[in-house]
């Protein structure tokens, strides 16, 4: 008898699994916008927050720009479902290059915008520019990420009669 595999490939629609990667990197290229959630839920007196990671108000705001496409793929992911709205199919097929569309700006915006003493003055900023590389890496080479964007699912025709 063979051994069923430790995580199953497919999910309950016979599609492929989004990989655990994607939502991490996905979390990685939204930072501008979580960064913003978190600082309308603080309470005033501790909302200079955002400038731990974003000095100047235009960084912040050029931030959210580029990140914004992953908006719609976000919206796409949540209808990759037999009952989900057809039309987001056509998103979700160009959803490897959107992420590369945001995540090679993005290492780029975030290196010119490192302080030049970031080593001494704070050393924790060297991580995004590290991780955002290594997810340019992973877009580039992934295979399953492929597959995972060339598929969708079938449309759920049957109705229930009763």
């Amino acid at each position: 008898m063979t051994q069923p595999p430790l995580w199953p490939v497919l999910d309950d629609h016979g599609l492929h699994k989004v990989p655990l990667r994607f939502y991490w990197l996905l979390l990685l290229l939204l930072r501008p916008y979580i960064c913003w959630v978190l600082v309308l839920t603080l309470p005033q007196a501790q909302r200079d927050m955002l400038a731990l990671f974003y000095p100047r108000q235009a960084d912040f705001i050029l931030a959210c720009i580029v990140a914004a496409p992953l908006l719609l793929l976000i919206a796409a992911l949540s209808q990759r479902k037999p009952k989900g709205h057809s039309g987001w199919r056509h998103i979700w097929r160009f959803g490897l290059g959107l992420m590369l569309l945001v995540a090679i700006p993005d290492l780029i915006l975030t290196i010119v915008h490192l302080p030049s003493q970031v080593m001494l003055d704070a050393p924790w900023r060297i991580l995004s520019p590290v991780l955002l590389f290594i997810g340019c890496l992973w877009l580039l080479r992934s295979r399953v990420l492929k597959t995972v964007f060339s598929e969708w699912p079938e449309q759920d025709t049957s109705k229930s009669k009763s």
